[in-house]
């Protein structure tokens, strides 16, 4: 039995941890820790998790906690990812693993130095169509690859003034918040590390991208293109196209759409809940079973690509000093 502690009480806790737990064998729910000890223990008897911790430090040192799903803004990552391991647990983390790649690199080194497992929380990874796409271009039936696009627009949503994802020191911005799933996609489907170009870009405010669109080249000669955003007045999107020689393959509602030769054809796919996937694969590489976890190494070039994007758009890196 793997007894997990949450640290935060955000969102994506729900639905990134508390409903895939119930329905995975061998997780327990033991503890969740917030700022503020009412805020812990409400959240816990709402949720049906046994205690609430009234500080991140205090769930840590409970002995009787295996791993930690951490749940905090991008920027906090990095310590409380070091604390965990240094008391002894194996670490979920929500994505982005830390607020650069270099940070990341020391985690991923720190995590193997202590022995304890590290997984960022990169659920779309797990997407049947993702897969199949690759699986349909490693065939060779649509000839060489010509061309990515990997775009993850957000809808339009209202954001309160302090809310981390507008603010550069807690690691804001498009890029960490949704660009990650894209370039995560897009260098799953190439297999290779891109070079980048160019980068257009809109700010909500002083350093904080809302949208970005960054065209790249991989160097087996594939061009590709990644865009972004969470503040955008624009139709939201999300998905993987590919472009080839013969054809193409691209995503829709409930699978993937393929022309080739100009024939089109759909593949309907079964859905499954990407978050749950993630839980098992985590679950599996703790156990030491063959998993399909993503090593944190994948979770480092993802944000090199980022930090790259960010460097050639003159923007400057999350977890580093602010410049104008």
């Amino acid at each position: 039995m793997i007894r997990f502690g949450v640290l935060g009480t955000a969102r994506v806790v729900p639905y990134g941890l508390l409903a895939p737990a119930k329905e995975t064998p061998g997780v327990e729910m033991s503890a969740v820790a917030s700022r503020t000890p009412q805020k812990a223990a409400e959240f816990a008897a709402r949720h049906g998790i046994q205690r609430g911790f009234g500080s991140y430090e205090a769930l840590l040192e409970a002995p009787d906690i295996d791993a930690v799903y951490i749940a905090l803004p991008p920027a906090l990552h990095y310590d409380w990812v070091r604390r965990a391991i240094e008391a002894g647990k194996h670490v979920l983390c929500e994505k982005p693993l830390a607020a650069n790649a270099q940070l990341a690199q020391e985690l991923t080194v720190f995590a193997r130095q202590h022995g304890r497992v590290l997984v960022e929380a990169m659920h779309v990874r797990y997407l049947d169509r993702l897969r199949r796409q690759r699986e349909l271009l490693a065939g060779g039936e649509f000839g060489r690859l010509l061309h990515i696009e990997s775009c993850f627009r957000a809808p339009y949503t209202p954001m309160a003034k302090d809310d981390f994802r507008l603010r550069f020191e807690l690691g804001g911005g498009a890029a960490l918040d949704v660009g990650c799933y894209a370039v995560s996609c897009l260098r799953y489907m190439a297999g290779e590390e891109p070079e980048i170009l160019s980068v257009q870009y809109k700010c909500s405010r002083p350093q904080i991208d809302r949208w970005m669109r960054a065209t790249l080249r991989f160097p087996s000669g594939v061009e590709g293109v990644v865009e972004f955003g969470f503040r955008g007045f624009y139709m939201p999107r999300g998905g993987v196209v590919v472009t080839c020689q013969n054809g193409s393959i691209k995503w829709d509602g409930k699978g993937l759409v393929l022309e080739k030769n100009g024939e089109v054809s759909r593949e309907v796919l079964p859905t499954k809940s990407t978050h749950q996937l993630q839980l098992e694969a985590f679950v599996k590489r703790v156990d030491g079973e063959e998993s399909t976890a993503l090593p944190p190494d994948d979770a480092v070039l993802t944000a090199r690509v980022l930090d790259a994007i960010y460097e050639k758009a003159g923007l400057a890196l999350r977890g580093t000093l602010q410049t104008s």
